[in-house]
């Protein structure tokens, strides 16, 4: 009767070094796990480039036209690498080993650099978008009052050629209709420059129409772009939850899970 005892208490007492010892050790496995995200937020800190950008695009009613021109040409290299370095980080993070009690996190990290790379590539897809377009009717700009005929229809033969070369593919999905809109009015606008440089146009009311739809259409564009933007998801709130787990997972010393 005492050998039994004397074995179950040596059993509880097993059991309880190993729990004990199982508990410290999910522990130190959370504190790893946190720490590791840490160092790839400090690594991939992307989300305050992709605000930088969409504030730049809402000041840009505020710009001359040649500074969008190149800020476009700019972000989109900018918005490229941030779409590298999100997809780049959900590698890192879905190679984490993650207990039970780290799980929920690191599914929550993947699934906010998924949702940067996302962001940053339909903002890419608007901000390339818009540089063809300024690309194309840089034209304006380059017709003086004394340019000869010839000059004129050089300038707009080549507009022509940009404005049909402008993709809306990239684009956001809800965009590509307006942006359609967009590059189909201005090709029409270009037509009726082309022909008027031609004398095939009699009437100018016709070119000043044609430019009133562009004009219309640029201002649905930009507008529902700009709505676009506003509406994408606050990335930095995923953050803010983000960090605040990964504070308590920092602290865990003990934990069954």
């Amino acid at each position: 009767m005492r050998k039994f005892i004397l074995y179950f208490l040596l059993a509880l007492l097993f059991a309880a070094v190993a729990t004990s010892s199982y508990g410290f050790l999910n522990g130190k496995k959370a504190q790893s796990f946190a720490a590791q995200v840490s160092r790839i937020q400090e690594s991939h800190d992307l989300v305050p480039q992709i605000e930088r950008i969409e504030a730049s695009f809402r000041d840009n009613g505020k710009k001359e036209i040649s500074q969008i021109r190149d800020e476009s040409k700019q972000f989109s290299d900018q918005l490229e690498e941030i779409s590298r370095q999100a997809e780049a980080a959900k590698k890192e993070i879905a190679s984490l080993y993650a207990s039970k009690k780290t799980g929920e996190t690191k599914k929550l990290v993947e699934e906010y650099y998924a949702k940067i790379a996302l962001e940053a590539a339909d903002l890419k897809g608007i901000v390339g978008y818009m540089n063809q377009i300024i690309e194309a009717a840089a034209v304006f700009g380059e017709m003086k009052e004394n340019a000869s005929l010839e000059e004129l229809k050089s300038l707009i033969a080549d507009a022509k050629e940009k404005g049909n070369a402008v993709e809306t593919g990239s684009l956001p999905s809800n965009l590509q209709a307006s942006a359609q809109g967009l590059k189909d009015s201005m090709n029409a606008f270009l037509a009726k420059m082309e022909d008027m440089a031609m004398l095939k146009l009699e009437n100018a009311s016709e070119l000043d129409a044609s430019y009133e739809i562009f004009s219309q259409k640029e201002d649905e564009f930009f507008g529902s772009a700009k709505k676009y933007i506003d509406e994408m998801e606050n990335l930095g709130i995923i953050e803010n939850k983000i960090n605040s787990e990964i504070e308590k997972l920092s602290r865990i010393k003990f934990s069954l899970r």
